[in-house]
């Protein structure tokens, strides 16, 4: 069994209900619950290698696969980087829709490749990938007959974060919830998860409180979900899904309120990297919303392309006097952890710049034509306290 290289670029697990049905929400969850049961996503990103399974509600970017070899990027354009798949269900179909990311920082794009509605057991190439470089996916709808409920080993690295419960969820692919108590005096702001296999590790995450708010209070207790490890087992009927029995979840550090942590010092690294990139980021965005926010322009579509423009030219190198001054506080990183910690520091400058060019999007893109000076100074005003707030956490 072969475990392939995924690399996360979107986390965030897609909850859809059907917009055009007429059955109160509780009803329509428990139907979309009853279309999908036993359903996962069987992709095949690269050619001569296993597929990957996923659940058919979610989101997953793959950083391997095959490029077309003749292709080359248009003059201007960046090769792709990424390939993510957005799916959900639709009836009793599954609604993918498949995505590009190319560029580098601060010019990275993200371009809809295709849409396409499956149903169980049909199979479909992705051909449209091949305009921007990529070998055609394949992605098919399959049936799990052999789901069975985990019961994965946990462990906490982390002193002050208790183990209090455990829900293996008897679902189409492994899923657990896992019940964290805080023992700590303090706030938690992120905590370091792991995913093993056979004590192999298959998946990284860091969970942390949205904004620089707090993740876990004094005392509380923090729900944790967390998806288990899938592999492609070959049979003679070719491959299927396989959860090995024997899987296990790591709580390998936790961070705390005035920059302590226990546990992987790497983890608690990294996270103090990822807020000092956005405090630095959060600095130099006020300045710019609060010059954006002046009552007296009359055209308001120049005053938005003039801060989408500003925002966009932000920079999102680190200094070296500050991953330095990082380091001070985790002497036994080694020089590799080292440029770890400049990209953190870097992930956390674009990742705030980004959080504000999109919602700007949102804001403009359905009022292109007809920009309201007095809803425009409000959307200023909103985000400019929103961020000040988050400032301050920080």
């Amino acid at each position: 069994m072969n475990n392939p290289l995924l690399i996360f670029l979107a986390t965030m697990v897609l909850a859809w209900l059907n917009p055009s049905s007429d059955a109160p929400p509780s009803q329509q969850r428990r139907q979309t619950k009853s279309a999908g049961a036993g359903l996962a996503l069987e992709v095949t990103y690269y050619q001569g290698r296993p597929p990957t399974y996923h659940r058919v509600i979610g989101s997953t970017s793959y950083a391997l696969f095959r490029r077309v070899p003749s292709w080359t990027p248009p003059a201007g354009s960046f090769p792709v980087r990424g390939v993510g798949i957005d799916s959900r269900l639709e009836g009793d179909a599954v609604r993918i829709e498949v995505s590009v990311v190319s560029g580098v920082r601060s010019k990275e794009k993200v371009a809809l490749v295709s849409t396409h509605l499956i149903r169980e057991n049909e199979k479909i190439t992705i051909s449209e990938l091949t305009r921007f470089g990529v070998e055609p996916f394949e992605v098919k709808v399959v049936r799990v007959t052999n789901s069975l409920t985990i019961h994965p080993l946990i462990n906490s690295q982390a002193r002050s974060i208790a183990v209090v419960g455990i829900d293996s969820k008897k679902t189409t692919l492994p899923y657990y919830k896992v019940s964290l108590q805080n023992l700590s005096g303090q706030n938690v702001m992120a905590l370091g998860v792991e995913v093993l296999v056979n004590g192999e590790k298959r998946g990284i995450s860091m969970r942390q409180g949205k904004e620089g708010r707090p993740l876990i209070a004094p005392g509380a207790v923090y729900e944790l979900s967390a998806s288990g490890a899938t592999d492609a087992l070959l049979t003679s009927e070719g491959y299927r899904p396989y959860s090995h029995p024997i899987q296990g979840i790591v709580i390998t550090a936790a961070m705390f309120e005035d920059n302590s942590f226990e546990g992987d010092a790497k983890t608690a690294a990294l996270f103090r990297g990822f807020m000092i990139g956005r405090k630095i980021q959060l600095a130099r965005l006020l300045p710019l919303m609060q010059t954006g926010a002046d009552p007296t322009e009359l055209d308001v579509s120049a005053a938005a392309n003039r801060l989408q423009a500003q925002i966009s030219s932000l920079g999102d190198d680190v200094e070296t006097s500050v991953v330095d001054r990082l380091q001070e506080d985790f002497p036994t990183l080694s020089a590799d952890e080292r440029e770890r910690l400049k990209k953190g520091i870097e992930a956390g400058l674009l990742g705030v710049k980004k959080d504000l060019l999109r919602d700007l999007q949102k804001f403009v893109n359905p009022r292109s034509q007809s920009l309201d000076a007095q809803a425009f100074q409000a959307w200023l005003s909103v985000n400019k306290e929103k961020y000040e707030k988050w400032l301050s956490r920080l």
